[in-house]
């Protein structure tokens, strides 16, 4: 093997390896920003639900990602360029996880999560971002 792919392969082995804000980075986008980012910023709440003629339900979803404005605790994280890019929403049985992807240049104020399928019922809801656990956001009754 050549000199320089030898060190092409030995500078990803340490970057796949290395536990590096970038990777940080790569799985809050994938998974949605941890919970503790989502605490720092003021929290989350779920709001309103509805149900489209078409089936489609919509959850309102409460938070922005600015820390200008407290959700559910007083913000102790303030970003100025960033925002929401994308609620991810995931139905599990009688579960619903959310996350919060961000991107830059984007409102800041989180936008209803769209959810198709699902059937009526009790729900509950959970945060659930990169950190990968489950945190209770209470529950929702799907009409």
């Amino acid at each position: 093997m050549s000199r320089v792919k030898l060190s092409v392969v030995g500078v990803i082995l340490v970057f796949a390896c290395a536990a590096t804000p970038a990777r940080a980075g790569l799985s809050d986008w994938w998974f949605g920003r941890s919970w503790e980012f989502i605490q720092a910023v003021g929290g989350v709440r779920v709001g309103a639900l509805s149900r489209a003629h078409d089936g489609r339900v919509s959850i309102e979803i409460q938070c922005d990602v600015s820390g200008v404005q407290r959700v559910t605790r007083d913000p102790e994280l303030m970003n100025s360029a960033l925002g929401v890019r994308k609620i991810l929403g995931v139905v599990d049985g009688n579960r619903i996880e959310i996350a919060v992807r961000t991107g830059v240049r984007m409102p800041s104020r989180c936008m209803p999560v769209e959810l198709s399928r699902l059937d009526s019922g009790e729900y509950s809801v959970v945060y659930r971002g990169s950190d990968r656990v489950p945190h209770d956001l209470g529950t929702v009754v799907v009409p």
